[in-house]
């Protein structure tokens, strides 16, 4: 369950409670209602628990993101280098055509390298790292040992195009899988107890007011 659901499931499990107050004459005052729902969503969003699946789940629609691009990556470095250009003209065409995650990220790196901060080798598998697409790290490896004994890496960049593409659309069909489990959840915690509510309601209320 991602960060957005939990915090739903928190605001909506708060406000029935609340409600449930104003009915049953607990409340001091259904003016205060609206204030204290505001504290306790400011109070959800400020768990410790949910500031963490915040940050994951930037990190993985980074991750997302990147891993999306790379094919695109792959096919503009490899026409590049088919056209006679070196591997780092053709990485800084494709950043200065995209504007996506990845074409910042590679952005970053290529500065690095090009400083003096790092090695290109070092650069590149320091961001594989850093985004933990394992991807990347394949595609850093083939770099640094295409450039090092001088193997042709365009063929090497092309086959690796395809079984990324490849991978990706076995993703796509593990995911649309998995469609109807996570539905599960908001089922079994917000459908489900309402449909009870508006059957069981009316028959209590018409038992309680023959009783």
């Amino acid at each position: 369950m991602g960060a957005r659901e939990a915090a739903l499931i928190v605001v909506v499990s708060a406000c029935a409670a609340l409600s449930a107050l104003m009915l049953a004459g607990t409340f001091p005052s259904r003016i205060q209602a609206p204030a204290l729902v505001r504290r306790a969503a400011a109070w959800v969003r400020d768990l410790p628990a949910l500031r963490r699946a915040r940050g994951l789940e930037r990190l993985s629609r980074r991750r997302a993101s990147c891993l999306a691009e790379l094919p695109v990556l792959l096919d503009v470095v490899t026409l590049g280098l088919s056209a006679g250009l070196s591997f780092d003209s053709s990485l800084e065409l494709y950043c200065e055509r995209y504007d996506g995650e990845l074409a910042h990220a590679f952005s970053e790196a290529m500065l690095s390298w090009r400083i003096g901060a790092s090695t290109r080798e070092g650069a590149l598998a320091s961001l594989a790292d850093e985004l933990g697409v394992a991807a990347l790290g394949r595609f850093s490896s083939v770099v640094a040992e295409a450039l090092a004994f001088g193997t042709p890496l365009a063929e090497a960049l092309e086959r690796q195009a395809q079984v990324m593409r490849d991978e990706q659309r076995s993703q796509i069909e593990e995911e649309i899988e998995r469609v109807p489990v996570k539905m599960l959840i908001p089922l079994g915690t917000l459908i489900v107890p309402a449909m009870f509510l508006a059957i069981l309601g009316p028959l209590l209320g018409s038992s309680l007011v023959a009783g």
